[in-house]
């Protein structure tokens, strides 16, 4: 993928996402159908690098869109970042969503692409 200008705000909240698409597929997999087909779709606007606030907003009830509230606000787990030795990032850089690994582990991957995690 070739990195992409992405609106700061958007960026932020594409971070959110990723960092929390495991929390929020499980939990949608015990919610209606609708919530599911939302997330669906939130996954594919991401995936394609368009913007996801908005959709966001309406899955978690909240206004995503505020540049008052937390980035998180609503993202269940939302918290500070983690540090460590081994640290990747967005494979195309629309995001700033980081992960860590195990020294010399394998290498994480993008939840929204499956492509491999830029090492930071």
């Amino acid at each position: 993928m070739t990195e992409q200008r992405v609106d700061p705000a958007e960026r932020r909240m594409l971070s959110a996402l990723c960092d929390e698409l495991p929390v929020l597929r499980e939990l949608c997999a015990t919610d209606s159908t609708d919530k599911r087909l939302l997330l669906a779709r939130i996954e594919t606007e991401a995936r394609a690098r368009r913007p996801v606030a908005a959709l966001l907003g309406e899955l978690l009830g909240a206004d995503t869109t505020d540049p008052r509230r937390g980035v998180g606000t609503g993202l269940p787990g939302a918290g500070p970042g983690r540090a460590d030795e081994e640290i990747f990032g967005c494979p195309d850089s629309a995001c700033d969503r980081v992960a860590d690994a195990v020294p010399a582990g394998p290498i994480p991957r993008c939840l929204l692409t499956g492509l491999p995690m830029s090492r930071r």
